[in-house]
């Protein structure tokens, strides 16, 4: 039995995938929440296997903060990014935050089950739309073949999010120069001419 938390703040898309889900002897949901306090006393609560969180809550990324506090915990469940947004930015932020899987609400339900299924079992899923998915899966290969530090990838992230070089400044509590270097480094290191060239 593959137990499940789903994190979703709409009520009418909560509810749907409780029931698709709920439909499966061998899936079962054990908990829902509407934010990241509920979900993480959730998952401290009920030690799922798999935890179902959207891109956004409420509007903003914070499911992706959620997703890096989620996988900061030892021995925690694996985190299936389940989301309606589908530029390959942002399944490339999705990846950086430690996702286990990101499938594209696009998918028909089978697409659903069949993810996570295969996430519970340990399988790293990548479900995205054709035309996102190709610079998306690129993107994600780069980053894993190259060696870009942790504050690379930290820098990595905030230009994903389309952050300027004085906003990623004051992000990181650096110097403007610094950050020019970090992203400089991080072009080079993925062998990218310009900031441009991340989002295809």
């Amino acid at each position: 039995m593959v137990k499940i938390v789903i994190v979703e703040d709409h009520p009418i898309v909560r509810l749907g995938l409780a029931t698709v889900l709920g439909a499966h002897e061998d899936l079962s949901v054990v908990a829902e929440a509407t934010d990241s306090g509920a979900a993480l006393a959730a998952v401290a609560d009920t030690s799922p296997d798999l935890v179902i969180l959207p891109l956004r809550l409420g509007g903003v990324r914070d499911g992706l903060e959620l997703c890096r506090e989620i996988k900061s915990v030892e021995r925690g469940p694996r985190v299936m990014m389940y989301t309606s947004y589908t530029s390959h930015s942002d399944a490339t932020l999705a990846f950086l935050s430690g996702a286990d899987s990101f499938l594209t609400k696009d998918h028909p339900e089978g697409r659903l089950v069949e993810t996570v299924r295969a996430t519970a079992r340990g399988s790293r899923v990548w479900n995205v739309t054709t035309d996102t998915g190709v610079s998306a899966r690129g993107l994600e290969e780069r980053v894993q073949r190259t060696a870009l530090t942790a504050r690379e990838q930290e820098v990595l992230g905030f230009m994903l999010q389309r952050y300027t070089n004085s906003e990623i400044a004051k992000e990181l509590f650096v110097g403007v120069p610094t950050v020019k270097t970090h992203v400089s480094n991080v072009l080079q290191k993925l062998g990218i001419d310009s900031r441009r060239a991340l989002f295809g």
